[in-house]
């Protein structure tokens, strides 16, 4: 007789060889879809996943927070492009990652977070930590989401997460799994997921590609993170060498596209970018964009003068003509569009008329020039508190080429995507649209689980290092090198530069005084406190042959100025021009920001 499998009024007529629990089908079809690492924090519901995952043989960690694994998370994923590991968290807890299903929409980052709910049966009696509202209140934030209450839904909802994470644009995806269904039985099988091909451009966009650009004589290629999430910095290198056109990134998310040195790398766009970047793509004819959202920082908001043509290459059809309309929008995934038109160029003799392609490298060259002599001046002098771009700089001349680095969010963050220097196409670990405070450590964590063979470097303010040091504990749990690099001014420095120039004092900036080095050996992290400019390249040495990680804290200068890289535009706060007449710059106009801009 065979043996049924009973809960909850529900009976299976099927012999329990057949049935596996569903907390078991989440984690075959987890394995199944190609998720290696689940971030975890115990508690509740959880213990049943969790008994599952060990059972499972599936890589499992714990950080201190539920935020902090959502961020461990969402740097694994960026780095290894894809849902490659899941979040899961008791129902009480999984609303500390709301700020990261946030981050992870905003920046194109694929996550997956699993909250293990009370049992439906408890919705209508008030019960403990009851979660009802939580589909509810993550939904806006995700975009995928869906509420399990039956084990033979797991594995596909499961697989579907995944796919919807991984995809077109990348983002978060939420399943709020009711316990019942991690004890009921199910014999829905598990298949291997294969991730469908990226789109490709239409012929007739990609015609029309070719066409603008053989008619153009200063086109510039902008680029932004969807390259980085696609792939594809090795094909805009070939497409970018072949037809000889100048190379923009935009601040963070294109940051390493190419390696600093490449001849036809102009720069950093944007206010806190390279006057080089900024002068070129504002002389362009034509602008080549390839996975960028013409985001505030980027563009000084929407302040850079822009051409009749601009080709605006996205995965996303949604982020075409959203903030102006271009003269093309091709939907397709940036790496395959690029490898497309290096195939359509292969072969052809095309090359620009009248020497306008040498002409325009050349002012590229130029305003590069100019660029890399200003900038040396800002690092020059060590100082006494530490000038932060000596301290990048000694950064740029100590550690490895093919370093990872991680910067909070913060001025030290935007001083550090201008000023590290990348020696070779590296994949960025964090978008820069969130950028919220106390990211910065478990973000590089995750980094360095994804990326264990390369050095994994997190430059963190002291103002975030308050909200993510416990982290300093997972990385001596779990025997994982990152250096930890402080930027230790005692102050919120943008926020404090920002109130300054709204012409007011901000009382909440200051930081109190801390001894990170003996928190961090408190917590298993060895390491020093830096304050004479002269000890830190020997402070560096010793955190590179350092078995474990290192914390350097450096005293740094709470007066350092942002250089900014567009002119009369306010930095930060709102990041536009002030309105005529208003003395306090709070709600500025739109009148000099794309699309009015002529």
């Amino acid at each position: 007789m065979a043996t049924k499998m009973k809960d909850e009024g529900h009976a299976h007529d099927k012999s329990s060889e057949d049935l596996r629990s569903g907390s078991d089908a989440i984690v075959d079809t987890l394995k199944q879809s190609g998720v290696d690492l689940v971030i975890g924090y115990s508690g509740g519901g959880t213990m049943m996943l969790a008994d599952s995952i060990v059972k499972g043989n599936l890589k499992t960690m714990a950080a201190r927070t539920e935020m902090s694994a959502a961020w461990v998370s969402y740097g694994y994923n960026r780095i290894k492009r894809r849902a490659s590991s899941a979040v899961v968290s008791h129902v009480v807890g999984v609303l500390h990652t709301a700020p990261m299903l946030m981050a992870a929409k905003a920046d194109s980052t694929p996550l997956l977070v699993i909250d293990i709910n009370s049992s439906n049966a408890l919705d209508v009696r008030e019960g403990l930590q009851d979660g009802q509202e939580v589909y509810s209140a993550m939904k806006p934030l995700s975009k995928y989401i869906r509420r399990i209450t039956t084990a033979e839904d797991m594995p596909l909802a499961v697989r579907q997460a995944v796919t919807a994470a991984s995809t077109g644009r990348p983002g978060p995806a939420v399943l709020d799994i009711q316990f019942n269904a991690l004890i009921q039985g199910t014999s829905c099988k598990t298949e291997p997921l294969t991730l469908p091909a990226p789109p490709a451009a239409a012929p007739q966009a990609l015609e029309a590609m070719i066409s603008k650009i053989k008619a153009a004589d200063r086109p510039v290629l902008v680029i932004g993170a969807g390259v980085h999430l696609s792939d594809g910095a090795a094909e805009l290198r070939a497409l970018a060498e072949r037809l000889n056109i100048p190379v923009v990134c935009t601040t963070w998310g294109g940051r390493g596209v190419l390696p600093d040195t490449h001849p036809l790398f102009a720069g950093v766009l944007g206010s806190f970018g390279w006057e080089s970047a900024n002068e070129v793509i504002q002389r362009a004819d034509l602008w080549l964009a390839f996975g960028t959202t013409f985001s505030q920082v980027s563009t000084g908001a929407w302040t850079l003068a822009k051409p009749d043509e601009v080709v605006h290459v996205d995965v996303d059809p949604q982020q075409l003509g959203k903030i102006f309309e271009p003269s093309l929008g091709v939907v397709g995934d940036a790496k395959t569009v690029l490898q497309q038109l290096i195939d359509a160029f292969e072969g052809d003799d095309f090359s620009r008329p009248n020497g306008a392609e040498g002409d325009w490298v050349k002012l590229m060259e130029d305003a590069r020039e100019e660029w890399n002599a200003y900038h040396k001046t800002l690092g020059a002098e060590g100082g006494k508190p530490i000038n932060q771009y000596y301290l990048i700089d000694q950064m740029n001349k100590k550690l490895p080429d093919d370093t990872l680095i991680v910067g909070d969010s913060g001025f030290h963050a935007y001083m550090l995507y201008r000023s590290f220097e990348y020696h070779q196409s590296t994949q960025m670990a964090q978008g820069s649209r969130y950028q919220s405070l106390g990211a910065g450590l478990p973000i590089a964590i995750g980094a360095k689980l994804a990326a264990p063979e390369r050095t994994v470097v997190c430059y963190h303010g002291d103002g975030g290092f308050f909200y993510d040091f416990g982290e300093l504990a997972t990385l001596a749990q779990y025997n994982i090198k990152v250096i930890v690099i402080v930027d230790h001014n005692g102050c919120l420095l943008a926020n404090r530069a920002g109130m300054r120039m709204m012409g007011f004092e901000n009382p909440w900036v200051d930081l109190p005084e801390a001894d990170f080095v003996g928190l961090a050996k408190s917590l298993g992290v060895e390491g020093e406190q830096v304050t004479e400019a002269s000890d830190i390249p020997a402070a560096l040495d010793r955190a590179m042959a350092a078995e474990g990680s290192y914390i350097i804290d450096v005293v740094t200068d709470p007066d350092t100025r942002l250089r900014r890289a567009i002119k009369d535009v306010v930095p930060i706060l709102t990041d536009r021009k002030p309105s005529p007449g208003v003395e306090k710059h709070v709600a500025p106009g739109l009148e000099d920001a794309w699309p009015s801009q002529k």
